[in-house]
């Protein structure tokens, strides 16, 4: 039986992605809206679609842990950077599912999260907070992606190395986040540190945080499960899983960044998202990893985060041809 609690914590998860739909809307301009754009392309991530690419990536990933057992050991750095790019891909399946506007986890759902979300040491409900605050207010202080400092190489590159403590970081976020579920005075710590709020607000009481807290228990089960078996086979622990999952969040890490031009920002006008927001790998190299699953058309992305990534491509090419003096991304 649901108490009053739990409903609001339901209530609360189901509208992120409603206000952040609303907030773009409520954004748009007299020379650009979203409102003008076809329907048709326009299609939702569904959960159906979501578990073909998990499947998918699955399989592909059980292909190249096969091929580094029979394979020749000098061919493992190719395989691991192949290895990385689909763990990358999890990821990204698991970000279109934070778009759906769920009010509650459906069976479906928490097979995309044990399946995406676990093996990259994350939680739908994490990427959730972090990420659809990230979409409603990127580029102003509120957004836990901005990257400050001199945009200079060696900020480049420090903040690419970032990527290496991505999962390392998640991880401990987990045994944090539950421990956080049954002693609120960690709350705050778990929510501004580990899942990137950037407010001043005491969260120990939020009904959210909560809720990321007490999902925080599964990924902790699956991080045990992972130790146990690096104690039994600490070799194919070690470079079938640590290294890749690694270089991939070395990936994840460069792929943010260069999504973006961090400046500030004071409005959500679609003209300012394509000012601050840039298309990337849209080609072979992106499809192997550097920006799977179409996550590379990241302008048209932001405008309507709730649209599918296979959609994306023709909704790029519309607003390429309807508003050319202002979408000029790179086709690279």
């Amino acid at each position: 039986m649901l108490t009053s609690n739990d409903g609001h914590r339901r209530s609360e998860s189901a509208h992120l992605a409603h206000d952040l739909e609303r907030a773009l809307d409520e954004a748009a301009n007299a020379h650009v809206s979203r409102r003008d754009v076809p329907r048709e392309l326009l299609a939702p991530a569904t959960t159906a679609g979501l578990l073909r690419m998990t499947f998918e990536e699955w399989m592909m990933i059980l292909v190249l842990w096969s091929a580094m057992i029979a394979m020749p050991s000098w061919t493992y750095v190719v395989l691991a950077l192949l290895l990385a790019g689909r763990l990358h891909a999890l990821g990204v399946v698991l970000h279109d599912a934070t778009h759906l506007p769920l009010r509650r986890k459906t069976f479906g759902i928490r097979v995309i999260e044990v399946f995406c979300g676990y093996p990259i040491a994350t939680t739908l409900n994490a990427m959730r907070y972090h990420h659809l605050r990230h979409h409603r207010d990127s580029g102003m202080p509120t957004d836990p992606y901005y990257k400050a400092g001199s945009q200079t190489a060696a900020w480049f590159a420090l903040n690419v190395l970032r990527g290496l403590a991505l999962v390392p970081f998640w991880t401990a976020r987990a045994f944090v986040g539950a421990l956080a579920s049954i002693a609120p005075p960690l709350r705050n710590v778990y929510a501004h540190l580990f899942l990137q709020d950037r407010t001043a607000a005491d969260l120990r009481r939020s009904p959210e945080v909560i809720e990321c807290a007490r999902a925080e228990w599964g990924q902790v089960l699956c991080q045990c499960l992972i130790a146990a078996l690096a104690i039994e086979r600490p070799a194919a622990v070690l470079w079938g899983y640590v290294v890749p999952v690694s270089l991939a969040g070395l990936l994840a890490a460069r792929r943010v960044l260069i999504e973006h031009n961090y400046e500030r920002v004071a409005d959500r006008d679609i003209a300012t998202i394509m000012r601050t927001t840039n298309d990337n790998h849209l080609g072979v190299l992106g499809a192997l990893g550097l920006a799977p699953r179409n996550i590379g058309f990241h302008i048209v992305h932001h405008i309507h985060p709730q649209v599918r990534l296979g959609a994306l491509p023709r909704l790029r090419d519309w607003y390429r041809r309807t508003h050319p003096q202002l979408y000029q991304p790179p086709d690279a």
